[in-house]
């Protein structure tokens, strides 16, 4: 068996002390491999958007550990933390954060300026991800100009731009009408099964989460259940 890409050990996260303390996750071990798609499914407040935010180096464990291809990310500096997290994880979040007054070029190459690339080098890549996605002729608009199917779009643009081993997708229909939903979770799963990309999807929405071959519920901080999906059995 393959080393996981992204596994926990008893990980705990917990906010607050005293009578204001709120236990989010309570000790999940667990394990995502390469190339697989993952649903993290529950209501609000079952601990969801914790664990993802936390699977993605985007914040600290209280106990327990996240490992990112065999190795414990805790022991790591903050630097280095960082750098890892730009260049392994794509991320498409309900919320656009698209800077309205730059073009779309400039909000999808951020990722690549952040990590040094050159001008020329990121526009390249930049175009290479928006003719992937049908978007090439928007490039110049200004982000404000965009539709929230538009939008989404530049964001995984944006997501795929330096070549994710991961994508994170955190409730990324949510803001969108039926159609465009289901042209974006085209786009994802497209990614997922053409790519290799490992897909890992929060969302309350069923119809979203039964598309991925591993649903993972969640409730009061806690997994649940995990359910694989029927065609992952019959493989």
């Amino acid at each position: 068996m393959s080393i996981p890409v992204l596994e926990t050990e008893n990980l705990v996260k917990v906010y607050g002390k005293g009578a204001t303390r709120f236990d989010a996750l309570k000790g999940l071990t667990f394990e995502i491999h390469e190339g697989e798609s993952v649903a993290i499914v529950g209501k609000s407040g079952s601990g969801k958007s914790t664990l993802m935010h936390l699977l993605a180096l985007l914040d600290e464990p209280t106990a327990g550990v996240v490992a990112l291809e065999g190795e414990p990310v805790n022991k790591l500096k903050p630097k280095k933390i960082s750098q890892l997290r730009n260049d392994t994880f794509g991320f498409v979040f309900q919320q656009f954060f698209l800077n309205p007054n730059q073009t779309v070029l400039e909000n999808i190459t951020l990722p690549l300026k952040i990590a040094g690339m050159g001008k020329s080098e990121r526009n390249r890549r930049g175009m290479e991800v928006l003719e992937q996605l049908d978007m090439a002729d928007k490039a110049k608009n200004k982000a404000t100009n965009l539709s929230g199917g538009q939008k989404q779009r530049a964001c995984i643009a944006r997501a795929l731009v330096n070549k994710p081993t991961v994508l994170f997708a955190d409730e990324p229909t949510g803001n969108l009408d039926t159609v465009t939903s289901e042209i974006v979770e085209d786009i994802l799963f497209g990614l997922h099964r053409d790519y290799g990309i490992t897909l890992v999807v929060v969302t309350h929405d069923e119809d979203l989460a039964a598309k991925c071959q591993r649903r993972l519920m969640m409730q009061d901080g806690e997994i649940v259940t995990e359910e694989h999906s029927v065609k992952e059995v019959q493989a």
